[in-house]
């Protein structure tokens, strides 16, 4: 089946006649547009999409015969092609994603459309994204490569004496030059202290021998991102990082053993902090243990003490347990999942992360 009649299932089980998509993201994923504006309308009846003049080309190669196009201009608004087109007419019940619509939004609908009742639902399409297919997996794995080998290529500047901005920098032009749209996200790399900072964004700290490294950072192609963490030390390392690196790196490892649909986010997420608990460690372990991935860095299932819903066959998450220590620093080790039915697939495996792999000879 088709997305959009995989949405449409979802709007029969809630009642509506109809759904107004305002997120771009939303949209990319429906009917494929890139664009960064527009507004698609889906109802049993009709799917439009609606864009400014910037993107009427775009449009008609990315979407193709999936919804009928229309052009807004200066004198005709989204709003007046939906009235033009009697979108609304016969229908009470329209849906919206109530986390993407602003007020000043939802009241202009509800004021030029006083007839339809415009019902607020919280991120509808978000539960059809959590399920990649083989498409979507494989851009991922895209993102992943790319990601990878980025960074393989920039490790030998990994030395005392640069900052990490620089080194930041550094990643993200390879990330650029091997085919990435954007960085994923604002790139991490926090050395020393810093490396207690579980976002800590690159600085102007210039990095020394005997300190650790915490790189965080990602690829997006075609739309879906990667998101990897590699904690590097430059020197020799002490006892204390080994003790912590190995901590991490077996409750990562044990997380990713026991990944396998059915098991609920909050389960898995028992399971890496269990073992850092254990360890004496618990209280520096405190964001969730990961997130699932694809046109958002941070897409809609999660994997935490809240989630206690079962994680299904297809789905991407980041597995990404940390220790974090105020005036000492940090270790974080975050790899990318597909969920098979035998169990969990790593995307990223081919990104070393044994601790002989994280040092970083110093002369």
């Amino acid at each position: 089946m088709s997305r959009i009649s995989n949405f449409l299932e979802v709007l029969e089980r809630e009642r509506l006649d109809a759904f107004l998509v305002t997120s771009q993201v939303d949209i990319r994923y429906l009917v494929g547009f890139s664009g960064s504006a527009g507004m698609l309308w889906v109802s049993p009846e009709r799917v439009v999409f609606l864009t400014d003049f910037r993107y009427e080309t775009q449009s008609k190669e990315q979407i193709g015969d999936r919804a009928e196009i229309h052009i807004i201009t200066a004198e005709k608004g989204y709003y007046d092609w939906i009235e033009e087109l009697k979108l609304t007419e016969g229908k009470k019940f329209v849906g919206f994603d109530e986390n993407v619509v602003k007020y000043g939004t939802y009241k202009r609908l509800i004021s030029r459309f006083p007839d339809v009742n415009w019902i607020p639902l919280a991120d509808p399409i978000g539960k059809l994204r959590a399920v990649k297919d083989h498409d979507e997996v494989n851009k991922i794995r895209q993102a992943v490569d790319i990601a990878v080998e980025a960074l393989s290529e920039t490790l030998p500047l990994l030395r005392p004496g640069i900052t990490e901005k620089e080194f930041a920098a550094e990643l993200e032009y390879r990330m650029r030059r091997k085919g990435s749209e954007r960085p994923a996200f604002e790139t991490i790399v926090a050395s020393g202290y810093r490396a207690a900072l579980p976002h800590g964004i690159a600085s102007d700290k210039v990095i020394s021998a005997g300190e650790m490294v915490t790189i965080d950072f990602g690829a997006v192609f075609e739309g879906y991102a990667s998101d990897l963490t590699r904690t590097y030390f430059v020197g020799t390392p002490d006892k204390k990082f080994k003790e912590i690196y190995g901590i991490v790196l077996r409750a990562q490892t044990t997380a990713i053993q026991s990944a396998k649909p059915g098991i609920t986010g909050k389960e898995l997420d028992g399971i890496a902090r269990k073992i850092i608990e254990d360890a004496g460690y618990g209280e520096y372990f405190g964001h969730s243990l990961g997130h699932g991935l694809g046109l958002y860095v941070h897409d809609s299932v999660a994997v935490g003490v809240r989630n206690e819903n079962p994680l299904e066959e297809g789905t991407v998450i980041t597995i990404e347990p940390g220790i974090y220590i105020p005036e000492w620093g940090g270790v974080r080790i975050e790899d990318d999942v597909v969920l098979r039915a035998d169990g969990a697939e790593v995307l990223s495996e081919q990104l070393p992360k044994q601790l002989g792999d994280i040092v970083i000879p110093v002369d």
